[in-house]
């Protein structure tokens, strides 16, 4: 009974979030590859020849870059805001081998394939910068021309045991330090019901496979210096005060990618997507000339 009502709480929720992505002009779409579903938002005119790809995080949804993308809708481009498989209105089957990092990444370039996508740029935050990584890798048909990492996981964290439990809350209490760790500042305090949601949400069986195969492939799935051999433009954000991916390890990894700029934005941490949508928005115009 407990799970019928969390859905249906869960399901109010994605409602608002659909009628909010609407009303700013989103069309929402969707490929089908046999039992799978991948859902986006399509923002513009649609006769981009160039449009910007939107990939989000751990325990977030293509909705967590409407901050940025209201501030981007005054140009021609199009933009691409997707849910990644097992997030939001995306669906995959209940296989655990299909929850990995790389198998998203050859996913969303099929589905840039069959888009018939020829030129695009990836924005990623967090996890969904990793999977661009990814993506920029296995590109063969070298379709993606730049990245925007905003605060991207690359490497495993130094203290990964205690960022694993962080990142995967059990408790409400644990979802409180989790949000300390997300925001700078003004941070959302929901209702404990809203936040055993959530914790409901977040521990189902997608992100519990995603959690275990990353483990066990640790040493494929955070590339670290293997990202060496991409080569197309690349911006790094870094929030200054972000202890998940911290501004140590993104100063590393534009070591690491050789045609990189990293731009640090201040006080705010991993969430900085929804903190500074503004700051990251001016500087994925001029990175993009959009």
């Amino acid at each position: 009974m407990k799970q019928i009502f969390y859905h249906s709480i869960y399901a109010f929720f994605r409602y608002k979030r659909k009628k909010a992505m609407l009303e700013m002009g989103g069309v929402p779409l969707s490929l089908i590859f046999g039992s799978s579903r991948l859902f986006y938002w399509r923002f513009g005119p649609g006769t981009d020849k160039n449009p910007v790809i939107f990939l989000h995080g751990l325990l977030d949804e293509g909705f967590g870059f409407r901050r940025i993308i209201k501030q981007l809708l005054n140009s021609d481009h199009d933009f691409f805001v997707f849910d990644l498989p097992g997030y939001g209105e995306s669906r995959l089957p209940d296989f655990p081998y299909l929850f990995q990092i790389d198998v998203w990444a050859e996913l969303l370039l099929g589905a840039l394939s069959d888009l018939k996508i020829n030129s695009c740029s990836i924005v990623g935050h967090s996890m969904g910068g990793l999977i661009a990584q990814h993506m920029a890798l296995k590109d063969q048909k070298k379709i993606i021309k730049k990245l925007i990492l905003i605060a991207p996981a690359n490497a495993p964290h130094s203290q990964r045991d205690e960022m694993r439990s962080i990142l995967f809350p059990k408790t409400t209490s644990e979802m409180d330090r989790l949000m300390g760790y997300l925001y700078f500042k003004e941070t959302p305090t929901p209702p404990v019901w809203i936040k055993k949601v959530l914790i409901f949400i977040w521990n189902s069986k997608p992100n519990q496979y995603l959690e275990k195969n990353t483990l066990q492939r640790e040493g494929e799935i955070f590339l670290g210096k293997a990202s060496k051999s991409i080569l197309i433009p690349t911006l790094i954000i870094a929030a200054k005060n972000d202890e998940i991916t911290t501004l140590v390890s993104l100063k590393e990894l534009k070591k690491i990618l050789k045609n990189s700029n990293l731009a640090i934005i201040e006080d705010a941490k991993h969430a900085v997507h929804l903190e500074k949508p503004e700051e990251i928005a001016v500087l994925l115009k001029e990175f993009l000339e959009i």
